[in-house]
């Protein structure tokens, strides 16, 4: 690419399911096979980085079997906040009052601590001596992004809270022990900004929804002063892969995608069609290396094709759905239903809740359809606008939608929580509260408290939870588990439960108790019949068992249907796909529905309520 070989570091980042971790594999596969020193890092919390190089790696920096200059490591959020505890406390151990030392332990058991400890295991690797390369497999759009902005932020925080003569004290401990991390944080910002040392790589595939995602954070990367970025567009089909109606339909919508991203984007950008089998193993990766950076396909260079229009589309005959999965999304015995889809990252869950949201409201149900995604795309599904108050689907009568702003959040919780506490506290106790809440750790309490708003509303019959790719939506379902009753308010005072702990935990208890009885709450996954998405829900599936939250239906989708298997290419893929049917049918004992892969994408009412229907009927 333009910037091959001449930067140290290179971050992939992109929507989920674009194949960032793919692209970012390969490219550490084939800068280690030059001779150069690579270390390959996910920030994903639900990495497949072990999945795609088929060995363990883990926390530790791991060497990669059969390639002595490649090294991997998968930052784990809880063994990173563990080590950060300990780096924060060791040097306060007996120097401190053991009841102010008690005081900021239970500080740092706030859930904020796991995210700025994810972070700082991440700038370490921004400043590895060690390496030549450093490969950056980020988490999904709008987490990465978050992942950026930290830096910026707590580096801010530290410096306020050392200078403003309140003693130094922040959400994550006292800013005297933070000097070290502030630096840290500063060179970050410096390294991430300097097109000398940093390339941002953008992967993309020739649909909608990706586009826009990558044409949004563009624009935010470039607001943060980071300015050397280039684009992957892929799965791109081959044309000789494309002989019958249906196909050409498809490869027409992705020629004039192509054609869009040439007309929208002035990156650098290279072409990578999609493989009839999938992409495992060091062989595979090192193909789709050299074909990213010995020969590579240039956009600039490639004519897209315009296409016959008025081609008709073949009808694609899908088994229908059983009465125990109908069941699943209805209400029973005038029930309230909560219907969570989770999933890897480009699976399709966004298209899944709409088409099901459109589904329960046709049958009568009062329903919400609600993203906890903040890189979520539900405006262009509905080709609508959604704000984080419920707003009504144009033309349906039983339906809202509606996502959770991150800025009004924090205002709204803010708000609230200073409301509460001006009732209790002088003044200074208030101001210093007040700073407190200034910390970007509020993002995330505030984000939780409006996913708990929605969580336990009761003027909705139905409501349908679009979510966030697995890692971060694990999180945030663990949070109601997990929160200490220590909570932010109680940072600064050691008295017992107050009015407010009573209230939360008891928002808490309802959402808990909801989550796991399968009687209100049907937990989906979605997932296309590949390896990584496969394994990413089952283990997740396993994790969220763990809290009481059983896994009630699956969502196969994109299946490829028998009538267009045509030629060598796709019966190829046809047959990588049963085989990992046959496997979700072993490894899932919850109903499995099949949703074809449609020829054009689900944008649009029309489109989403026939998907609604080859989900569930009529």
């Amino acid at each position: 690419m333009t910037n091959s070989l001449r930067t140290k570091l290179y971050f992939f980042s992109g929507k989920g399911g674009v194949g960032k971790t793919t692209m970012a594999s390969a490219s550490a596969v084939y800068f280690a096979g030059v001779g150069m020193k690579t270390l390959i890092v996910t920030t994903d919390p639900a990495s497949n980085l072990a999945d795609v190089f088929e060995q363990p790696i883990g926390h530790k920096v791991t060497p990669i079997e059969g390639l002595p200059d490649l090294f991997a490591v998968e930052i784990d959020p809880d063994k990173a906040t563990e080590e950060y505890k300990e780096r924060t406390l060791a040097p306060l151990r007996g120097l401190i009052p053991a009841e102010s030392f008690v005081v900021l332990e239970e500080q740092l058991r706030s859930p904020c601590t796991a995210e700025i400890a994810a972070f700082e295991r991440f700038t370490d690797f921004l400043q590895d001596p060690d390496c030549e390369i450093v490969v950056f497999d980020t988490a999904p759009t709008g987490h990465t992004l978050r992942l950026l902005e930290l830096p910026m932020e707590w580096s801010g925080v530290i410096e306020k809270a050392t200078r403003d003569g309140s003693g130094g004290q922040t959400c994550i401990g006292p800013a005297a022990v933070l000097a070290e991390s502030k630096a840290k944080f500063d060179r970050a910002v410096t390294a991430l900004r300097d097109s000398k040392q940093t390339t941002f790589i953008f992967v993309v595939q020739p649909e909608a929804t990706p586009n826009y995602e990558a044409e949004r954070s563009i624009s935010e990367l470039l607001r943060l002063g980071i300015r050397s970025q280039e684009l992957i567009v892929n799965g791109v089909y081959p044309q000789s892969a494309c002989d019958n109606a249906f196909m050409l339909r498809r490869f027409a919508k992705q020629q004039e995608f192509l054609s869009q991203i040439k007309r929208t984007f002035s990156v650098p950008a290279r072409l990578i069609q999609l493989e009839a089998n999938e992409i495992k193993g060091k062989g595979a990766l090192l193909g789709i290396g050299e074909r990213l950076y010995v020969m590579p396909m240039k956009l600039a260079d490639y004519e897209p094709q315009k296409m016959e229009a008025g081609r008709s589309l073949p009808v694609i005959h899908f088994r229908g759905i059983n009465s125990d999965t109908r069941r699943l999304v209805v209400c029973q015995n005038g029930r309230k239903r909560n219907i969570f889809f989770a999933g890897k990252g480009g699976v399709g869950k966004t298209s899944v809740a709409a088409a099901t949201s459109l589904w329960t409201a046709s049958q009568g149900y009062k329903t919400l359809l609600l993203t906890t995604d903040p890189a979520s795309h539900l405006a262009q599904v509905f080709e609508q606008m959604v704000t984080d108050k419920p707003t009504a689907i144009k033309g349906e009568s039983n339906l809202w939608m509606a996502h959770i702003d991150a800025l009004n959040a924090v205002k709204e919780y803010k708000e609230k929580i200073l409301g509460e506490v001006r009732q209790k506290y002088n003044e200074e106790r208030v101001m210093t509260i007040k700073e407190e809440l200034d910390s970007p750790c509020t993002e995330e309490m505030a984000t939780f408290d409006k996913f708990i708003d929605f969580a336990t509303r009761k003027d909705f019959d139905v409501k349908v939870f679009d979510t966030a790719p697995t890692g971060h939506t694990l999180r945030l379902l663990r949070l109601p588990v997990d929160w200490n009753k220590q909570l932010e308010i109680k940072i600064f005072t050691t008295t017992g439960e107050t009015e407010a702990d009573k209230i939360s935990k008891s928002r808490f208890k309802e959402v808990i108790d909801t989550m796991q009885d399968v009687n209100q709450t049907t937990f989906s996954f979605v997932m296309y019949p590949e390896h990584t998405p496969i394994e990413e829900s089952s283990r997740a599936m396993e994790e969220l068992s763990g809290i009481g939250i059983e896994t009630s239906l699956v969502v196969a989708n994109f299946v490829l249907a028998d009538s267009i298997m045509t030629n060598d290419y796709l019966k190829r893929r046809g047959l990588m796909q049963r085989r990992y049917l046959r496997e979700m049918y072993k490894r899932f004992t919850a109903p499995i529905i099949q949703l074809p892969l449609l020829a054009d994408d689900l944008i649009g009412k029309e489109r989403l309520k026939q998907a609604g229907l080859m989900l569930y009927g009529r």
